[in-house]
């Protein structure tokens, strides 16, 4: 698998190094050999990959993805080893290790698994459990600069350029909104405690209008709020070269449709993809949009009614509750105890609905992440354990794309 490669003319430079408390092996490459000679690997990389890099001023300035016989055109491009960022160098490096794929030898290969020609080795060992993790070591220098200039001083600005280029942009991304959000957060609040000032303990009336209004300058706040999330998200995708990346359907599908601990799973024949020329598990359109409208649709919008219902059940409970306690002359910190067992009730069924989406996830034949997003956005959401639901799918047929 290591000496498998796309065209033949690099394989990565591999250390291993055991551990003696557990049972794994650890790789690690830190050099990419080139056996075609003349251009170097991550060169050849960027143009196949089409990575944005920066033009130089005198042609125009600007991102523009990279080609090499334009080579002469981009800034910086004298050296390479100062032309590639460290997240350059990453992204690139690990496109270069998706890429590696199985050949008539590797079909058993590797123990529990049936790869078959032309399929990528190691997203399928990754999601078989055969590798537990591709991540890049650390770098000192950088990760120490970013520790005095971001996390040891509070007050000062996010370096948003130095996050996005060591730990990524969607790291980069998060960070930025985080602090966007947190400016604009302050508005509300500045107002918020202007009114409580001025209305709360006063007339009835005056408190009613008070709240009216206020309800009203947030419904304009959050309106005003995203337009000026779009721009400054929209200005930073651009800075980082990803506002205008090419559409995903040349993407490689999901490593799987069904998985279980060891084994991969396909459901429906294999067939050549419309799109790569490479075999893919296939399914007829009429049979995805009987599980869909047959057991999707109405599992999804079960879902929904129980929260519906829910809702409804623990607001007359506490309006029940409420008034047993004003008739009965209970405690009033008893009041509370509706509100904890709601919350006992949502980490219950937030645990439901995970694995309800999980299973619909890997049953359907889709090509993108479906149902945790949409069961997610109505109710409450563990991005960190997407993870496990992006490994499914199935090819789709050609009508469908």
């Amino acid at each position: 698998m290591l000496q498998s490669d796309q065209s033949g003319q690099w394989h990565p430079v591999i250390y291993v190094s055991r551990q003696t408390t557990k049972e794994e092996v650890r790789y690690y490459s830190t050099e990419l050999r080139d056996f075609g000679g003349g251009v170097g690997i991550l060169v050849k990389a960027a143009e196949e990959y089409h990575l944005p890099k920066a033009l130089k001023e005198s042609k125009g300035g600007g991102l523009k993805e990279f080609s090499i016989q334009e080579m002469q055109c981009f800034d910086g491009c004298e050296n390479e080893q100062s032309f590639f960022t460290t997240q350059d160098r990453q992204w690139l490096v690990l496109r270069l290790l998706e890429s590696i794929r199985a050949k008539t030898t590797d079909s058993t290969s590797i123990p529990g698994m049936n790869l078959l020609i032309g399929q990528p080795i190691i997203p399928k060992c990754l999601v078989a459990g055969v590798i537990s993790q591709i991540f890049p070591l650390h770098e000192a220098t950088a990760l120490e600069r970013l520790q005095n200039y971001w996390v040891r001083d509070i007050f000062a600005k996010q370096p948003l350029d130095d996050i996005a280029e060591y730990f990524g942009v969607k790291i980069g991304m998060y960070f930025a909104w985080l602090g966007h959000y947190t400016i604009a957060l302050s508005i509300p609040a500045i107002v918020g405690f202007f009114f409580w000032l001025c209305c709360n303990g006063r007339h009835q009336t005056l408190e009613d209008v008070g709240y009216v209004l206020f309800s009203v300058f947030n419904v304009v706040w959050a309106t005003t709020y995203l337009q000026a999330w779009k721009r400054y998200s929209a200005e930073l995708a651009f800075r980082w070269g990803t506002l205008d990346q090419r559409d995903d359907l040349l993407a490689e599908p999901r490593p799987l449709f069904r998985v279980s601990r060891h084994v991969i799973c396909f459901q429906g024949p294999l067939q050549p993809s419309p799109v790569t020329g490479r075999l893919e598990p296939w399914q007829p359109t009429w049979q995805r949009h009987v599980y869909r409208y047959c057991v999707s649709v109405p599992i999804i919008a079960v879902c929904l009614c129980a929260v519906f219902c829910v809702m409804i059940i623990s607001l007359q409970v506490q309006d029940w509750w409420d008034t047993q306690l004003r008739i009965r002359g209970f405690p009033l910190w008893l009041g509370y105890f509706p509100k904890i067992m709601l919350a006992v009730v949502i980490t219950l069924m937030d645990e439901a609905y995970f694995k309800i989406a999980l299973w619909l996830n890997d049953k359907v034949p889709i090509r993108q992440l479906l149902h945790v997003p949409v069961l997610y956005s109505v109710l409450l959401t563990r991005s960190s354990q997407i993870k496990r639901a992006t490994s499914s799918v199935i090819n789709l047929a050609p009508s469908d794309r």
